[in-house]
Formats: C-alpha cells, structure tokens, sequence
C-alpha cells in the first residue's frame, strides 16, 4: 500500500541528505512524496489527501510568525527538523494522541531514515488503534440497540403475561396481583370498592350453535364495549371462558349498582354481529363491595360476586343482583329452585366423572394399557402452563377430561398403527389426520363433553395454518388447543416411543424453537421454556437454553411486527 508523505521544504538550506532520504523512501515502500513550500500551501494539500508522514522544517520562512500546522489525520506523525539548540516548535492541532518528534540540524542519512522508520510504525500502530476505537464504537452502539430492543422485548413480554390474548384486557393472573392491591388502597384511604362479576348468558350454547368463531367474536366485542362504557380509573379482567370482572374504586353499592345497569344494558341493547351471524346476547351480574359485604380477603371477595353471579343466573339471567348470605332463603322457606339446580349439577358432574372412568376401563381391557408416560408428562406440562398463565381449575378439568379422551380412544382407534416400530407412512399419517374428527363424533354422545370435544377437534392445528382439520391459524385456534397441543408434543419428544427414543435435551430445545411459529403458538413456547428452567425437568445447558430463548422472542418481535 503506498504511503503518503508530506514534505515543508526548507529554503536556503543544505537539503542533499533529505533528498536522499526522500528517494530511498520512494524506492523501499513506494512512497508518494508532496512538496510544500508555504504555510498556504501545506494547508491546501493536507485538505486533499491522507498523509501518513509530514516533515516539517522549521526553517521555513513564515513572515515572523511561528508557523501553524494544518488540521490532518489522528493517524498522521510529525517530524521536524529544527536548528541545533533550538526548542522544537509545538502543534496547534489539538487532536488528541498525535505525535510529534523533532531531529537537529545538521542530519546524517541514517538517523534520518531510522527516525522515519520509526514515525512509519507509530503511524501504522495509531492506524489500528483507531480502527479498534472505531470498531469499539460500532460494537458499544449495537449493544445499545440490543439493549433498547431487548427492553421493548420484556415490555411486550410483560404485557402479555399480564393480558389476556383474545379481549386485551387483563387476564385472571393479573387480577391475583392488583384485586391485593385494591383492597388494600381502599382500607388505607377508607373508601369502597365494588367488584362486577359478569357472565354471558347461554355463550356454551352460542358457541355450539354458531361456531367458535363467531363465539370470539362476540368476546371481543364485549370486551370493548365494558372497555367503553367504564371509567378511566376502573380496571377490566377476562376471568375466563365467558367469566368477566370490573373492580370499581371508590364506588359503593348504589353507584356501583348504576354502573352494572348501565353495563347489562350496553351488552342487550345492541346485537352482536360478525359475518352472516348475528345474536343478541344478555349478561348476568353479581355485584359485592367492600364496606357492604365485609370479605376477609379477595378469595372471599370473588366468592360472593361468583354467588351473587350464580344467583343473577338461577333467577332467570339478564339482571344485576348483589351479594345476600341469605339468598337462599326467601319468605322463610329454602329456595327450591336454587337447591334443584346446585344438585343438577352434583349429579351431572358425577355422571361425567363415571363416563370417564368407564371409558378408560374399557380402554384397559381392549389394550391392556391405562395411563402411559406420555399422557403424566403432558397432563404435568398442561397443569404448569395453565398455572403460569393464571386459568381457573374449570379449564384444568377440562384438560384433564380431554386428555383422558385423547389417549383412551386413540389407543382404542390405532393401537395397532401406535405400536409400529417403522415411522409413519403416507397412508399412516391421513388416519391419524382424521382423528379429530373422529373424537369430535365420539365425544358428541355425551353432551357434558362439549368443551372437551372443542379442544379435541383442534389440537392439530398449527399456529401458521398447515395444521388439520381445519387449517386454523394463529389466535383463530382456541387457546385451549394451542396449549394442549405444545404440552402433547413436549411429551412426546421427552417419552420413548415405538418408532424412536426420547430425545435429548438439545435436541428438545431445537424442536420448540423450530416449532415456534409454526407449529406452535411462540408466546406459550417461551414460557414452557422458562417452566423447563424453574422445575427441572431434565439437565439443560445453560446457555443453549438463553439462546433458544432469545431466538423464539425474536420470532415473537418478528411475528408481532408485521401484525401491527
């Protein structure tokens, strides 16, 4: 690489031994020498070029004045050459970490060029210096972007945690944390707070007669309207399922009762329509305060809206009623109505609990198998996910119901094709691709099954669409199937099967980060991630599992990006 070196001539002086010094450079490093004989013209030069070397002769007649050096390079040495006995003259550059060296008159040939030959190095160590300074610099504004984006990564991440991913409102897990919160505020300030617990009437029913879909629809309908029609101070919940609640701070019973009419009305007043469907649809509300009801803590504080709810409903639905201990009892006499329908449901519930365990009976007896391995790890997996994501214990019965299905009547339909040693082929993965529907026509026998059935006929869907039977995508499949469906193949690759062995951890955490997105929906694959972490389930390296982390949250970025 040719190097760059400008020359103050000197006027008037011997300069034999710099002109052979000057040649010898050009001969050994290809140098390209630039002559400047004033101040102006040293100026000119050192704006036009990159000089590696300026020699300097002080001698140079300058009118009387000290001569100034033009701005250069931070890479760029100085050498001066100066009478003997005088005091080199000093850079008025400024720039930091230049360097500056002096020779004396008269000059011999070899000092001369060993002292450029020692500017040279300097200049190139000050090159690379400036380099890595730059390259330091490149890399501390890329931390600062990674810093940023992983800030406004954590802040989406908490937001999700804390939102429920169909309404947007706050999900039960939030509710844990802020209903504390409120109760406490009210006590300190000595002011009342009233809880709205609101059900949408016969949404079951809604749901099976006009498809799920629609049923989302109506829920994200209603979200926005509790959103619009409450105070900027009062904070919405989806409880779960069709389950909604209101926290109203500083409201007592009468307000609050106005506030929950006004709510009923905003619901039946306007039709819920979506596509070629439209319903009018009507709410139950419970409604208990703080300084009216007395609850000792929020457990007892939702208890009583769930009662006062239970009761809106018993006594025809579409109404507000607040929390009565006593509301069983009317004109001195029990409620026979409410009594019939709280044993109804005793015994629905038991005659579900006997179906099931009939249904696995005969599994064991066809099969010779009741519970395999696979089934405990993706009902543990299930149990944590719905934990961390705050569900009630309906939907936990409810997965636990549909797993019993799953498993029994798939070994009752495949145990043959389940029990093969060669992987699946072509004509192998359609009967198993028809599976939901078959468990759909089986569980549609018993009606109590409705909310299993649902699970069942989606929890082969993938999150990018190229699941079965429906090719359903993204939030479009219920959230119950995208959580029983990562929990069944978290399972399955951790439990030996006919075909294969389980496989390692590496290999585990390679397969949840290829499947997120894709198979899988990417939010619940993060968290299984950090459950994986908290509870043990197998040895995991450290780092690979931060890195799988990190690229499942950048697919969650990714994937959020082009939504907005």
């Amino acid at each position: 690489m040719t190097v760059k070196i400008l020359l103050a001539e000197s006027h008037g002086q011997d300069t034999s031994v710099l002109a052979e010094t000057v040649e010898t450079l050009k001969a050994e490093l290809s140098a390209e020498i630039f002559l400047a004989a004033d101040a102006d013209e040293m100026l000119r030069l050192s704006q036009q070029h990159d000089f590696a070397l300026l020699i300097l002769d002080e001698t140079i007649p300058s009118e009387g004045e000290r001569f100034h050096i033009p701005p250069l390079s931070p890479a760029t040495t100085l050498l001066s050459i100066i009478p003997s006995g005088q005091e080199p003259l000093q850079s008025t550059t400024g720039l930091q970490g230049e360097y500056i060296d002096s020779i004396a008159l008269p000059l011999t040939p070899s000092l001369l060029l060993a002292k450029i030959h020692t500017l040279f190095h300097i200049h190139h160590l000050k090159q690379e210096l400036l380099s890595c300074q730059d390259a330091l610099q490149d890399q501390k504004n890329k931390n600062h972007q990674c810093q940023l984006a992983l800030e406004q990564q954590n802040h989406y991440l908490n937001m999700l945690s804390v939102r429920d991913g169909l309404t947007g409102l706050f999900n039960r897990r939030h509710l844990s944390q802020t209903l504390e919160q409120e109760i406490q505020k009210a006590r300190t300030q000595d002011t009342d707070l009233t809880m709205l617990l609101i059900d949408i009437d016969y949404f079951n029913e809604t749901n099976r007669v006009s498809g799920q879909l629609f049923g989302d629809s109506i829920l994200n309908e209603f979200s926005a309207r509790l959103t619009q029609n409450t105070r900027d101070n009062d904070i919405c919940f989806r409880f779960g399922g069709s389950d909604f609640i209101i926290l109203l701070p500083e409201t007592g019973l009468t307000k609050g009762r106005e506030y929950a009419e006004k709510l009923r009305l905003a619901c039946s007043d306007k039709p819920f329509i979506s596509g070629r469907h439209s319903r009018s649809v009507s709410v139950s509300i419970g409604m208990v305060t703080l300084l009216e009801h007395h609850p000792e803590n929020q457990d007892e504080f939702i208890n009583m809206a769930d009662q006062a709810r239970y009761q809106a409903k018993s006594e025809g639905r579409n109404r507000v009623i607040a929390y009565d201990q006593n509301h069983v009892i009317k004109d001195g006499r029990i409620d026979t109505v409410t009594l019939l329908q709280e044993t109804l449901q005793r015994i629905l519930a038991k005659t579900k609990n006997s179906s099931l365990a009939s249904i696995q009976i005969l599994t064991q007896n066809v099969t010779g198998k009741h519970q395999d391995e696979h089934t405990q790890k993706a009902t543990q997996h299930i149990d944590l996910l719905c934990e961390r994501l705050g569900l009630p214990k309906t939907i936990l019965e409810t997965f636990a119901n549909a797993l019993t299905l799953y498993s029994c009547f798939r070994l009752l339909l495949h145990r043959e094709l389940l029990s093969k040693k060669e992987k699946f082929s072509y004509d192998d993965r359609k009967v198993i691709n028809d599976l939901p529907y078959k468990l759909a026509e089986l569980t549609q026998h018993f009606d109590y099954f409705a909310n299993e059935r649902n699970v069942l006929l989606c929890q082969g869907e993938h999150y990018d669409g190229s699941g079965y039977p429906e090719g359903l995508a993204g939030e479009e499949i219920p959230l119950a199937a995208r959580i029983f469906s990562l929990a069944d193949g978290l399972a399955a690759m951790s439990s030996d099967r006919p075909h294969r062995k389980r496989l390692n951890p590496p290999e585990i955490l390679r397969e949840l980060e290829k499947g997120a997105g894709t198979q899988w929906d990417p939010t619940l694959v993060l968290l299984t991630l950090d459950i994986l972490r908290e509870h043990h389930f197998f040895p995991l390296d450290e780092a690979l599992l931060s890195q799988t982390r990190l690229l499942v949250s950048k697919k969650i970025a990714h994937s959020s990006g082009h939504t907005q």
